[in-house]
């Protein structure tokens, strides 16, 4: 064959696999019939694991023009209904040096989500939790997937900071009561945790306005972090479903001694723990859970309900129904 009937059909060629790719392409379903996607549950989590991670778009540092940690903050670079227009979606899959996140592009199922968020409007979704009992039940909340005032801070502050003889509702030392978001959020600069005396004092290192003192339970690194990215998101006081879990196995290690550390230990624990209950060891939440006081005292039956300020979801009890009714083992 002659080099220009060569060079012709494999135009030919090309124009026909074009064609077939774009008439192919129309048949995707309309955007409309597609569920709508979760901007909190689905999206959020997207950017704040992959692009919102220290030393990028955390809102500080080098990149802190472009934080990435919010819905306010991503919506700055998005274009609603039209992905093609919106700077962020274009650096997500781009295939050279412009690509976000530069080592380790996002996975093709990532991208597609946020394409049909964006193609769907752009807006603040919230995915609503109607399990109850199992998978990621949370007792039917709006699941909020970054740090949450109901379901991660006030827990932590309430057992840690607001114990008794501390910023309790009868004490409160030095003037701070930390049993109620108003509370809370008075002693917080909404968006700056640097400048807010609640995150001040639990990151100082020593002295005598640290808080928690160094005789009690200590906030853990990753309980301070939760805090500050609160701040940093506005110390929004929402109501915050849960991952909860009573499909797979419920063990003392994995799943009650963590809710023990974050929610109990704090209040219970000492030489002086509130209501003479030690909850410090697992030896101690044996015998409060052989006794039955621990679970009367989460569902409030003929007890004061447990943990003081807040209250664990119905799937949260649960998971300790399961653990007590399978011999609350040290597993």
């Amino acid at each position: 064959m002659k080099p220009d009937k060569i060079y012709l059909s494999l135009t030919l060629l090309i124009i026909l696999t074009v064609f077939s790719w774009v008439t192919s392409c129309s048949h995707i379903a309309d955007i409309a019939t597609l569920p709508e996607v979760c901007f909190t549950g689905e999206v959020l989590p997207i950017f704040v694991n992959n692009c919102a991670i220290s030393g990028c778009h955390d809102g500080a540092g080098r990149e802190s023009r472009m934080a990435l940690n919010s819905y306010d903050n991503i919506i700055r670079d998005i274009s609603p209904g039209n992905p093609d227009a919106s700077r962020l979606y274009q650096v997500i899959i781009a295939k050279w040096a412009n690509r976000m996140p530069p080592s380790q592009p996002l996975s093709l199922e990532n991208r597609t989500k946020i394409r049909v968020w964006i193609e769907q409007g752009a807006t603040l979704t919230t995915c609503t939790d109607t399990t109850g009992t199992g998978g990621n039940g949370g007792g039917g909340n709006t699941y909020v997937a970054r740090a949450c005032f109901s379901r991660d801070i006030l827990p932590v502050i309430t057992s840690k900071c607001a114990s008794t003889g501390c910023h309790d509702a009868t004490t409160h030392r030095e003037g701070y009561n930390y049993t109620t978001y108003s509370n809370i959020v008075s002693s917080v600069s909404p968006g700056n945790p640097s400048g807010s005396r609640l995150y001040q004092i639990i990151t100082q290192s020593g002295g005598e306005s640290k808080m928690p003192p160094s005789n009690s339970p200590q906030l853990t690194v990753a309980e301070i972090d939760s805090i500050g990215k609160w701040i940093s998101y506005g110390a929004l006081n929402e109501n915050c479903g849960e991952v909860c879990d009573t499909i797979n196995p419920v063990t003392f290690s994995g799943t009650i001694w963590p809710i023990m550390q974050t929610s109990c230990v704090g209040c219970h624990s000492g030489t002086s723990p509130s209501g003479n209950i030690l909850l410090a060891s697992y030896s101690n939440v044996a015998t409060v859970a052989s006794s039955g006081v621990l679970l009367n005292s989460l569902k409030g039956t003929g007890v004061p309900r447990m943990p003081v300020g807040s209250t664990f979801s119905t799937c949260r009890i649960r998971q300790f129904e399961i653990w007590i009714n399978n011999g609350f083992l040290n597993n």
